[in-house]
Order: C-alpha cells, then sequence, then structure tokens
C-alpha cells in the first residue's frame, strides 16, 4: 500500500486523521491552513512551552509501539528515512549534526550489543545519573532479558576541574550554595534516592546500588559523589553510605585518547572520589564499558541525542524548579535568569523538531529490535523519558 506524504505543518490532531486514512487507505489528505509562527527559542527569553502543533510524528514509546498499526509503523520507517527532508532541522540543539543516529543496521547492532551489557544488571538497584546514560538503560529495558527498571535522578555540570591525574575541586563560585543544597536533597527525597534511601534498599536487598553514567575525567560523577556524601555525613551515615554504591561507567578510549592526545600514558576512565569518601575508595566497586567511537558520537556526545531525553538541572536552577515538571532541554544563562523572575507551573524547551527526533529515535530502536527479535514481550516498569 502506497502512504503519501504528510505535510509538516501538519497539526499532531490532523496527524491523528491522516493515521485514520492511511488505516482505511486514504492517501491523500488534505493540507493545513494552520500558518501559525512559533518564535525560536533564541528569539525569547523565557523557555516557551511548546504545543504539539508542529509535531509530524506521535509520542512514541515502548507500550505505543506494541499497539502500534502497520499501516503506521510504515509511515514511521519513511519518516525516518526522510528525516532531514520533513523535520525542520534548523530547531535541533546541534546545526552540525543534522541527521538521526543510528539509521544503519550495522551501527544499530553495536549499540544494541553496547545495551545488552546492562542486561547483567537486570536484579541490581540502577541509579540513572543524568541524561547520557539513558538511551543505554531505556534499550535495556525494552530488550529481553534486560534490565526491569531503574530510578533517574536529574543532575547536570560538576565542580571540579583535572590537574594533572588529579581532580581539583573548583571554588565556591562554582559549586551549589547552602540554599541550593538544601534543595537538592530535598528533591532527593522526594524520588527516594537521598543517601538514607540508598542505605536502606542496600541493606534490603544486600545489592549495593549501581549508578550509572558516561565517564571521561569523572567530573560529573566526582561532583555528585562529593555532595551526597555531604549529605550522608550530616545524617550520620557516611561509612554505611560507602558500602552500598558501586559504579558501573560507560564511555570510549578512542574519544579520551584523542581529548589527552598529550598524555603518554592514558589510563582507563575512572571517577576519583571526593576527600569524603577517599578513605573508602576500596569498598567502592568501579567498572567500565567502552564502545565504538561512532556509536560514541551519535549517542553520546551528540547535543541532539543528548538534550531530547530529559531536564537540564545544574544547581543554579535547583531553587527554582522540579525537573520532572521541567523538560527543558539545554537553557541559556538568560533564561534562567528570567526564570528566577517569573516560574511557569510547568515548561518544556523542546522545539518540536527536537521532539520529533525523540520519538523517531526511540521508534527506530523499539522497530529494529521487533524485527531482530529482541524486543520483551511486556513491560511492567514506567517509561522513562
Amino acid at each position: 500500500m502506497h502512504i503519501s506524504p504528510i505535510s509538516q505543518s501538519y497539526t499532531f490532531s490532523k496527524y491523528k486523521i491522516a493515521q485514520n486514512r492511511i488505516s482505511s487507505n486514504e492517501t491523500s489528505p488534505q493540507k493545513s491552513t494552520n500558518t501559525t509562527k512559533l518564535p525560536s527559542i533564541n528569539e525569547v527569553t523565557l523557555p516557551i512551552n511548546f504545543k504539539a502543533e508542529r509535531k509530524t510524528v506521535p509520542d512514541v514509546d515502548y507500550f505505543s509501539y506494541r499497539t502500534m498499526s502497520e499501516p503506521m509503523k510504515r509511515f514511521l520507517r519513511k519518516r525516518c528515512t526522510d528525516f532531514n527532508e520533513k523535520v525542520k532541522t534548523s530547531e535541533l540543539e546541534n546545526q552540525n549534526k543534522k541527521y538521526l543516529p543510528l539509521m544503519k543496521d550495522e551501527d544499530m547492532k553495536k549499540f544494541v550489543e553496547i545495551c545488552s551489557q546492562f542486561n547483567k544488571l537486570k536484579d541490581d538497584p540502577i541509579l540513572c545519573l543524568g541524561r547520557s546514560p539513558k538511551w543505554f538503560l531505556n534499550t535495556s529495558l525494552w530488550m529481553k532479558d534486560g534490565i526491569d527498571n531503574y530510578k533517574f535522578v536529574a543532575f547536570s555540570k560538576f565542580w571540579f576541574r583535572k590537574q594533572g591525574d588529579e581532580l581539583v575541586k573548583m571554588g565556591p563560585m562554582f559549586q551549589p550554595t547552602p540554599e541550593e543544597k538544601k534543595a537538592y536533597k530535598k528533591y532527593l527525597k522526594n524520588i527516594q534516592c537521598d543517601p538514607q534511601h540508598i542505605v536502606d534498599v542496600a541493606k534490603k536487598t544486600g545489592k549495593k546500588i549501581v549508578i550509572t553514567d558516561y565517564i571521561n575525567t569523572g567530573k560529573g560523577v566526582s561532583s555528585f559523589l562529593d555532595l551526597m556524601s555531604e549529605f550522608a555525613e550530616q545524617d550520620g551515615i557516611l561509612e554505611d553510605f560507602a558500602h552500598s554504591i558501586r559504579i558501573y561507567g560507560i564511555g570510549c578510549m578512542e574519544y579520551t585518547e584523542k581529548f589527552y592526545h598529550d598524555d603518554e600514558e592514558i589510563s582507563e576512565p575512572r571517577v576519583q572520589m571526593p576527600d569524603r569518601l577517599a578513605p573508602y575508595s576500596r569498598e567502592i566497586p568501579q567498572e567500565y564499558h567502552d564502545m565504538p567511537m561512532n556509536i560514541f558520537e551519535q549517542m553520546l556526545i551528540n547535543e541532539n541525542t543528548n538534550e531530547c531525553r530529559a531536564s537540564f538541572y545544574p544547581h543554579e536552577v535547583w531553587t527554582i524548579y522540579k525537573p520532572d515538571r521541567y523538560k527543558t532541554g539545554m537553557l541559556s544563562y538568560k533564561q534562567i535568569a528570567a526564570l528566577r523572575e517569573k516560574c511557569p507551573r510547568s515548561m518544556t524547551n523542546f522545539s518540536p523538531a527536537m521532539k520529533d527526533y525523540r520519538n523517531l529515535l526511540n521508534f527506530r530502536i523499539l522497530d529494529y529490535m521487533a524485527k531482530t527479535g529482541d524486543l520483551r514481550g511486556s513491560l511492567g516498569s514506567k517509561q522513562w523519558d
């Protein structure tokens, strides 16, 4: 059956109508007359709450894929193929990477193999630190014999810098303020990821909580653990906390070697423990998993792939908003300053093109695993977006 292309200006409601027409063999939907122009992200001082008006595809997750009709799957496969023609690529976060990742089957195969390494954590409590590991964890979540769940903790930026082979804490102006720390500790308690909860889970299950993130220098994880160890010390459970965690890092040695090409010897990326946890470093196991450069470039350091996954949550905004209500992508400091003056209850700063990017990449991964027989039959846990 031939499927007519749908105009990029279609609203989501008209898209749903078009879907019904496709299912009933109607192949020439009317063009939309909606010409409302949304300002670009660069034209506003406060993040825009983008509606669905210019999305060209619906939201796609595991559950919607499992109930998706074959005509709709064919339509979305064509949308993936025609990504650069149908999506307004000028709205993507990184203009130098105007492509949809993993369109080559050989790249998708390697990506799925990397994600399957998380499957061995199936029975372990997992803490996903920030946006970077989300595509990998979600793919394992969708996979046969993959993980059953994980906990997401929003965390962005760092306050350590590399000095030789060591990490050194930066000055106070780069670190969270007491007010910001208080707000972040409240956030951790609300999502049950504060040090006390981690200790309780470890004692109950007999398993260390797996903290997973992209690791190059380890500055981000070191900053997170610096804060967590401070909270644990305040609560009188520092030693228990140190015995309750382990590190699972992902990254690319080829990239690290290029990044530090002047160094005579490049060691495997590891997390340096902050001062409070340094005495317990031997009690905190670490493992690192490498990936090919082309997968790393598509799925980890590609701003388009990274930014469409969750809120940007540096310490400057901890007192301003909760990440589960703010799907922000990257915010400029000018926008953050504007948020301090007037903060709506909820907000998303993703352009329609970035939403399409996320949904098409979700579809591409799910569709590939369905084709290869790797997609699980049912999923009881939450879909983490």
